[in-house]
């Protein structure tokens, strides 16, 4: 990105020099002509774009890439659990752990030999090392405020039990410390083993990407598809018919419609904080399946559509509290904001994605409102 060699110091007062250099860099902004690369990525502007072949297709095409390879990679690897439940190939080679049942093993085996492999290299692929590290640093953004950990800890468990409760649902007792324990495992293994790395492909990658092209809840649901379809080969383990494949893509498509839209929301409102996103991915799991909290507290079997309603009433809730972070200009702040952390502003922000003069003016205000009069010394 073109800027000035001396780039100025923020203050309160912007002068008038301070906004005619600002217009000024605009127009010059405005003027350079558009980078070979797709507006859902993002590239180092200290890296030019002179990548040829394979890397710089994967570049200037980063989701499309991504799903490519991911599917590529993820069915082959799952599959090979899925055929050795059905007697297709040998077992032998499956761990035999207490709670390690097919199905985890297809996950984690999904997580690591696919989507977190392909996550890292098409991010390299299209931002170089400096879009790695900031991905990194995504993952473990935990300073987003008390009353962020609040929603997203306690936010759907609370709802759904009360969701539950109203339809009929009732308390069951439990012995408290061994159910806490056991809680507070499962929620660990979970989060550390799978939805972390998880969300770093999908909230960190696909789902931030899209958002730099489109709304937040065309976003959602652009995601939404691929993060359901991915899931489907976990349905082959077990006894299936046509009609219970038909009937598990569509319960996978509404439910992950819902769950991202919500996680689209936490995520724009704890400022991409990727940790956040999958502790609540997490929380939703822990909070719907029949080993969570809910499931273990509760008897009856309500608190399978009150744990939709919960997410409903949450991702309400968290957009009206985080409504002026949901548009397209603070997605395009943040993204400015966590790179010039990194000592650059991406090229692609000089393309399509803000190219309108408003934009600009957003994204490069906060870095001129100043005259040079009353720079501090460097």
């Amino acid at each position: 990105m073109h800027t000035t060699k001396s780039p100025a110091t923020r203050t309160d007062e912007p002068s008038e020099h301070s906004s005619h250099h600002a217009g000024s860099l605009t127009k010059d902004i405005a003027s350079v002509p558009m980078a070979p690369t797709d507006a859902a990525g993002i590239k180092d502007s200290s890296h030019p774009i002179t990548h040829g072949g394979l890397r710089g297709w994967v570049a200037r095409r980063p989701v499309i890439s991504f799903l490519v390879l991911l599917f590529t990679l993820a069915y082959p690897v799952m599959s090979v659990p899925v055929l050795a439940a059905h007697g297709v190939i040998p077992d032998g080679w499956m761990p035999r752990l207490p709670g390690l049942d097919t199905e985890r093993i297809a996950a984690a085996m999904l997580v690591f030999l696919a989507l977190l492999p392909t996550t890292f290299l098409v991010t390299w692929a299209a931002d170089g090392r400096p879009g790695v590290l900031r991905l990194v640093r995504r993952m473990f953004r935990w300073r987003i405020g008390a009353r962020w950990w609040f929603i997203v800890l306690a936010g759907l468990p609370t709802l759904t039990m009360a969701l539950a409760l109203l339809l009929g649902d009732h308390l069951t007792p439990v012995d408290v410390l061994p159910f806490a324990i056991t809680q507070t495992l499962g929620f660990l293994v979970n989060l550390l083993l799978i939805n972390l790395w998880e969300e770093t492909g999908w909230a960190g990658f696909v789902q931030t990407r899209l958002e730099r092209r489109h709304s937040l809840p065309i976003a959602a649901i652009l995601t939404a598809i691929p993060f359901a379809l991915i899931h489907m080969p976990l349905h082959f383990i077990g006894d299936f018919t046509l009609e219970s494949l038909a009937t598990a893509l569509v319960t996978l498509l509404i439910v992950s419609i819902l769950v991202r839209l919500l996680l689209g929301v936490v995520l724009r409102g704890t400022r991409d904080s990727i940790l956040a996103v999958a502790v609540l991915h997490t929380v939703f799991n822990r909070s719907n399946n029949d080993e969570g909290v809910v499931a273990g507290l509760l008897e009856g079997q309500a608190h399978g559509l009150a744990g939709l309603l919960a997410v409903i009433l949450l991702a309400t809730t968290v957009a009206i509290l985080a409504r002026h972070r949901l548009n397209r200009a603070y997605r395009a702040r943040l993204d400015a904001t966590d790179i010039d952390r990194s000592g650059s502003l991406p090229d692609s922000q000089q393309t399509a994605d803000l190219s309108d003069v408003k934009a600009v003016e957003a994204l490069v205000q906060p870095f001129t409102a100043v005259s040079p009069e009353r720079r501090s010394p460097r």
